[in-house]
């Protein structure tokens, strides 16, 4: 199909498919046919939505240069730091405050910078009703342009906290729920739980905790990936009990209906 590409603008031929949270996240989820489940939440308990070997993909919304060049460049980046050991410097550490963290160097910040952008808007620009709570408004485009010509900004413009679920990994490490956005002093803020990981963007400046100054990617080239307390990772547990719509392995399909016990 010929239409007007959603990143760079132009009238191309669209892709098919593309991915709004990219395949290589969607890696602990697999079994050994490389499929999984995708289930249902709702007020009734848990409703399968059966077996799947794909995530969510929306049609016709960029072209290939764009999916698989601009985009999927930053994918490519992303899944050698993520989950290739990229990283010189990878070490787990513990703050002053007794709080643990892994400290990770040697990342290019651009490339790393854009490609969490890339996440946050593509969720934005998707039709998928996975992705329905995320809605950029007027954020939509300046991050499109800043995807579009390389441009990062600078560390607190929409910066991300990344989080791992260290004490109750067990339980949610093959899971990918859906983003959710909450209200915070007239701002709003974005979470993204994919595997055993959470992602928070702060769009709203104002809004912005100076903490993120130490532990969003900086220029430098520095990581911290903060593990949360059992307290903190049993309330973002509660929240994705709240959602509408998990994916998950078949076995953390019956995981999920449990999740209120450990609450």
């Amino acid at each position: 199909m010929i239409g007007k590409c959603k990143l760079c603008g132009e009238e191309k031929e669209l892709c098919n498919q593309s991915h709004i949270i990219p395949n290589f996240m969607y890696r602990d989820l697999l079994d050994e046919k490389n499929r999984f489940y995708a289930i249902q939440l709702n007020e009734s308990g848990v409703h399968s939505r059966g077996v799947r070997q794909t995530g969510e993909f929306d049609k016709n919304i960029l072209c290939q240069p764009c999916d698989n060049g601009t985009l999927g460049k930053l994918d490519r980046y992303a899944s050698l730091i993520l989950y290739g050991g990229n990283p010189k410097i990878f070490e787990n550490r513990i703050d002053p405050d007794g709080i643990k963290y892994t400290y990770c160097a040697d990342i290019d910040y651009s490339q790393f910078k854009l490609f969490l952008l890339s996440l946050l808007w593509r969720a934005s620009i998707s039709q998928r009703r996975f992705f329905a709570e995320v809605n950029l408004g007027p954020h939509e485009e300046r991050i499109r342009q800043m995807l579009i010509n390389s441009e990062p900004g600078d560390q607190l413009k929409y910066p991300c906290l990344i989080m791992t679920y260290l004490h109750t990994k067990k339980y949610i490490e093959e899971i990918v729920a859906q983003p959710s956005r909450a209200r915070v002093n007239g701002g709003y803020v974005y979470t993204f739980p994919i595997g055993g990981m959470v992602y928070v963007f702060f769009v709203s400046e104002h809004i912005i905790p100076g903490s993120l100054k130490d532990l969003s990617i900086s220029p430098k080239g520095e990581l911290k990936i903060r593990h949360s307390s059992p307290c903190l990772s049993r309330r973002i547990i509660g929240s994705m009990v709240g959602a509408r719509f998990v994916q998950a392995t078949k076995s953390n399909a019956r995981i999920t209906q449990g999740f209120n016990m450990l609450l």
